[in-house]
């Protein structure tokens, strides 16, 4: 079989929607696409295309490189613990080109649950990964990309008397569970029409479980989004993203939606804004502005902000990129 036969096989054997217990989302790393609301699937044209959509890759500059950190919290750092609160750290180091990308990313992610006593319990999940991007011409205009993952990961689980959502959380900060490792896969497709790109990612096909005992398991859910992206003057990007299925994160169902948009001001600076909200859960909007500044030529200070309908809702994280 033709390697191009064999991964279109694979894009539809392992799209089936699925339903699993989970922690990490789309929305966990990239500033530009963070800075866009999370739509970036057809937008995907730096070296976090390997994250993002790995197909994205062709549609970029001929080599790129991104060094990035974001942070994510639902909760006032200063407010009393309430169950459901999370925060959630990432990291994400990537390094672009047509053939083929590598990538190294660490995200931790912790959840305050409420027991009986009064106390509540502190939940982390620990993952990192080093992958592997190859892309494959399926047709003219039509590239396929496919990242595998080597993935070891930990779940930490403590209980906190502490009283503020900030010491809560650091419960579990210097804690370290028992390390195993896991092989999974991203998919990516992205038709490349000049003016119009329509992308297709399926992340996490192999949905992997991390956790000693099946108490603390947590198996990272299968996730399947579409991207339209339309470029109508050269330097601005107005781009769409929806989930085509539902997941459910510890019993948080979540499909997503976002809109976006980026655009170039001269050679040196380059803004972005976008929303997005849930489908599914309490559909809380959240709205995001992201900025890029060219350092000189080719290297870019990127950075966003973004904030919830609830003012402990907010994200914030910054980038170095470069590009040739």
């Amino acid at each position: 079989m033709h390697f191009r036969h064999g991964f279109v096989v694979l894009m539809l054997a392992l799209g089936v929607p699925a339903m699993a217990h989970g922690q990490m989302v789309f929305e966990s790393t990239g500033e530009r696409a963070l800075g866009m609301g999370g739509a970036f699937v057809a937008v995907a044209n730096d070296s976090t295309a390997t994250f993002w959509n790995p197909a994205g890759l062709v549609v970029g500059a001929p080599a790129s490189a991104t060094f990035g950190w974001s942070r994510f919290q639902a909760g006032n750092p200063k407010a009393n613990p309430e169950p459901g609160l999370t925060r959630r750290t990432a990291t994400l180091t990537s390094i672009g080109s047509w053939p083929a990308g590598l990538s190294y990313g660490h995200f931790t992610h912790s959840t305050l649950g409420a027991r009986e006593d009064g106390l509540f319990t502190v939940e982390t999940l620990h993952t990192s990964h080093v992958g592997l991007t190859i892309l494959q011409t399926l047709a003219e205009g039509l590239i396929g990309g496919l990242t595998v993952r080597y993935m070891r990961g930990d779940v930490v689980q403590a209980v906190s008397d502490r009283p503020t959502v900030e010491e809560a959380f650091a419960t579990t900060d210097d804690m370290q569970g028992k390390r195993t490792g896991a092989l999974d896969l991203d998919a990516g497709l992205m038709a490349d029409m000049r003016r119009l790109r329509v992308g297709l990612t399926l992340r996490n096909l192999r949905s992997p479980s991390f956790g000693e005992t099946a108490q603390n398991r947590v198996t990272i859910p299968r996730e399947t989004r579409l991207g339209i992206a339309i470029l109508p003057t050269d330097g601005l990007t107005l781009a769409m993203d929806l989930d085509l299925e539902t997941v459910d994160l510890r019993d948080d169902l979540r499909r997503m939606v976002a809109l976006g948009g980026e655009g170039r001001i001269g050679r040196h600076l380059a803004v972005r804004t976008g929303i997005r909200w849930d489908l599914e859960g309490d559909r809380r909007l959240l709205g995001s502005a992201g900025l890029s500044i060219s350092l000189r030529p080719g290297i870019w200070l990127d950075g966003h902000y973004a904030h919830g309908r609830r003012v402990e809702d907010r994200e914030f994280g910054a980038a170095l990129r470069a590009g040739l």
